[in-house]
């Protein structure tokens, strides 16, 4: 979740040395700009709602432990028919934030499954969680989103190949474009 070009649609940001020791929670909702930003940067049709409820709690030297559930009413285009599709998510979040100077640093190789998340920087002393809540939605939108009754036409409008009308395979048309040696 290091992107920083997420941070210009939910700046919603909460300065580290305001947190009280019992915990800050909150209840958000998007303005129709940040919707409509929001909607852009994540290609949908629309974005109509976007909520958080998150809690930050802080931990040991001066880092934060944030953790809450998004919901989104999203629009986006059926993958098969373009017709537009509305949907509902529902998303839990749960990440660490650290001052920039205790960061990890990168590791390269592989990353087990069991291997902790990295942590979050805090940055110029805020705690950025409009990122964390827009890199959420944007890893739980579906990719490939399709109407329940939409269906791919797979009829072929390839001419009939063969001179005994049969289709003509794929091979013999590769055939036809590869240079002759």
């Amino acid at each position: 979740m290091k992107d920083d070009t997420a941070a210009a649609e939910l700046v919603w940001e909460h300065a580290a040395h305001h947190i009280p020791d019992a915990g800050l929670s909150r209840k958000r909702a998007a303005e129709p700009e940040e919707l409509a930003a929001v909607a852009r940067a994540l290609d949908l049709v629309a974005c109509s709602s976007l909520q958080a409820e998150y809690t930050i709690t802080p931990s040991v030297q001066g880092r934060y432990h944030v953790f809450g559930t998004l919901r989104a009413e999203v629009g986006q285009a059926c993958g098969v028919t373009l017709e537009p599709i509305t949907s509902t998510i529902e998303q839990r979040f749960d990440v660490s934030f650290w001052p920039a100077d205790d960061m990890p640093a990168p590791v390269s190789g592989e990353m087990s499954l069991d291997d902790e998340i990295d942590p979050e920087p805090i940055v110029a002393g805020q705690i950025a969680v409009g990122r964390v809540v827009f890199e959420c939605l944007a890893a739980a939108i579906d990719p490939f989103p399709r109407q329940p009754d939409a269906t791919l036409d797979r009829t072929s409008t390839a001419p009939e190949g063969g001179s005994d009308g049969k289709p003509e395979s794929p091979f013999a048309v590769l055939a036809k474009i590869r240079p002759k040696r």
